[in-house]
């Protein structure tokens, strides 16, 4: 037997709906500057499938994990970050991402050639010893399965070691602000 929605539940739908007023400013901005252009022009990920959520600051994330590569590597700065932005663009809210094509997940970082899944799995193994995931084995290879932590604890792990440079940090810090994201202040690591 099927339920009738209740009034709460009729409420809870329709706050959803109501535009917040940054949207509504976001909306008359973009209509003001681009009055041609609908709603069928954008890709809102509202209203289409293959989305995901990423943190606000990962351009930030990347760019500390290129600087901090050095420590873990011959002292050569690694452009793991792409890797990492791959990781986040296939996780689900588990926190897990399961890689069944190495050479796949490779070219979507920008790896192409012959030593495609060598660099792939090279740029894991430096993400891994930052603290920003871990992975373990199964039949698609030695990394088939990869746990994504929490960046902003990895960030503050690495800035407790001092291999965070002060505007680097600084920069994570202030934008972590303006985004309203708190795990930067939390003290349980």
């Amino acid at each position: 037997m099927a339920t009738l929605p209740t009034t709460r539940m009729i409420t809870e739908k329709a706050a959803k709906k109501r535009l917040s007023k940054a949207q509504k400013a976001t909306l008359a901005m973009r209509k003001e500057l681009w009055p041609h252009i609908t709603d069928e022009h954008l890709w809102l990920r509202t209203d289409r499938d293959g989305f995901t959520t990423i943190p606000r600051t990962m351009p930030l994330f990347m760019e500390l994990i290129a600087d901090t590569s050095k420590r873990v590597t011959s002292g050569k700065s690694v452009p793991a970050g792409k890797a990492y932005l791959v990781l986040w663009c296939r996780v689900f809210d588990e926190g897990l991402v399961k890689i069944d094509v190495e050479a796949a997940a490779a070219m979507e970082a920008g790896y192409i050639g012959e030593r495609n899944v060598t660099t792939w799995r090279e740029h894991l193994r430096v993400l891994k010893e930052l603290g920003f995931i871990d992975y373990k084995p199964g039949q698609a290879g030695p990394c088939q399965f990869v746990l994504l932590f929490n960046p902003y604890h990895a960030a503050k792990a690495l800035q407790a070691k001092g291999w965070v440079q002060e505007g680097a940090w600084t920069a994570l810090f202030q934008r972590a602000q303006e985004i309203r994201a708190t795990d930067l202040e939390d003290d349980g690591l």
